[in-house]
C-alpha cells in the first residue's frame, strides 16, 4: 500500500524581498506540508517577520513566488493587544466574519465554535480590557479560527506572555494543529517554543541556514546554533537529555517520573 501523498499548504520558490537599501530575504525556497507544524527560528533581523508577512499576504515578494494554494492564511502577532479591535470578546471574534458579510446565524456558529476550540466559552461576554495576556492571545487565535483559516502563521506569538500563559498558549497551538489539522508556521527566536514541530528551520541574514526534523535534532547541533545566534532553551536541553535516556514521553512531568523510576532501579541494581 502506497503512503498517502502529502499536499503542500504553502510553497515559496526563489523568494527575495527588499526594503529601501536593505535586502531582507535572499532566495527562500520552502514547502510546508498541509496539516504540519513548522517552526522557524532565528535572531532579530534574520528576516523572520518579513517571511511571516509574505506568507500571510501582507507583503508581496520582490522576486520569486509565494503560493498558498488558495488556502486561507491567518496571522498572529507578538503583541495580542495590537489585534484586538472590540471592547467585548464576542464582538472581537465576530469582527472578521462580519466583514465577510456572513449571515448572523453563521457568525454566531463560528464565534461559538472558535471560542470552544480555545476553551474560552466562559469569556464570551467579557471585556477585552479585563483579560490577561494569555487570555488575549487565545481570543486572537479564536478570531483567526472564526475566519476558518487553513494556515496559521505566528510571528513571536508568545513574546509578551508570562511563563504560565506562554505554556497555555503553546498547548493551545499544539491542540489546534493536532485536532483541527490547522497548518502552523511558528516563527520565533526561541527554539523551545516550537518543541512539537514536525520540522524546524533556522534563518540567518535572510536565508535558511539549517533544517531539521524537530527541535531536539536541531538543538543537538549546539555549535552550529551558537553561530546562528539561536539558544535552545532549558526545556529543549532537558528534552534532549531525556531522549538520550530513551524517554520520549511528551508530558515533561510524566517523563521526569519515568526518569526518576529509572534512576531508582539503577540504584537498586548496584
Amino acid at each position: 500500500m502506497q503512503p498517502a501523498e502529502v499536499t503542500p499548504a504553502v510553497t515559496l520558490a526563489g523568494v527575495t524581498f527588499s526594503y529601501p537599501q536593505t535586502l531582507a530575504l535572499a532566495g527562500i525556497d520552502l514547502e510546508v506540508p498541509s496539516g504540519s507544524y513548522c517552526g522557524i527560528v532565528g535572531p532579530n533581523g534574520s528576516g523572520k517577520t518579513t517571511l511571516a508577512y509574505l506568507i500571510s499576504g501582507v507583503l508581496k515578494p520582490t522576486s520569486g513566488t509565494v503560493d498558498t494554494k488558495g488556502r486561507r492564511v491567518g496571522l498572529v502577532l507578538g503583541n495580542p493587544a495590537n489585534q484586538i479591535v472590540s471592547l467585548v470578546v464576542e464582538e472581537d471574534v465576530a469582527f472578521g466574519p462580519e466583514n465577510l458579510g456572513l449571515p448572523a446565524f453563521e457568525i454566531d456558529r463560528r464565534v461559538t465554535r472558535s471560542l470552544e476550540a480555545v476553551h474560552c466559552q466562559h469569556l464570551r461576554h467579557s471585556l477585552t480590557s479585563e483579560l490577561s495576556g494569555g487570555q488575549l492571545s487565545k481570543i486572537v487565535y479564536a478570531g483567526q479560527l472564526a475566519m476558518e483559516v487553513d494556515v496559521l502563521v505566528l510571528d513571536e506569538g508568545t513574546a509578551m506572555l508570562d511563563p504560565a500563559s506562554r505554556s497555555q498558549v503553546l498547548d493551545q497551538i499544539r491542540e489546534l494543529n493536532a485536532t483541527l489539522k490547522t497548518t502552523v508556521i511558528h516563527i520565533t527566536h526561541r527554539l523551545d517554543d516550537p518543541s512539537a514541530a514536525d520540522m524546524v528551520l533556522v534563518m540567518v541574514g535572510g536565508k535558511i541556514v539549517h533544517r531539521a526534523t524537530g527541535a531536539i535534532e536541531l538543538a543537538r547541533k549546539a555549535s552550529e546554533l551558537a553561530g546562528a545566534g539561536v539558544e535552545a532553551g532549558h526545556e529543549i536541553v532537558y528534552r534532549c537529555f531525556l531522549a538520550d535516556m530513551g524517554i520520549e514521553e511528551e508530558d515533561l512531568e510524566k517523563a521526569t517520573e519515568l526518569l526518576a523510576e529509572r534512576l531508582r532501579q539503577a540504584r537498586r541494581c548496584r
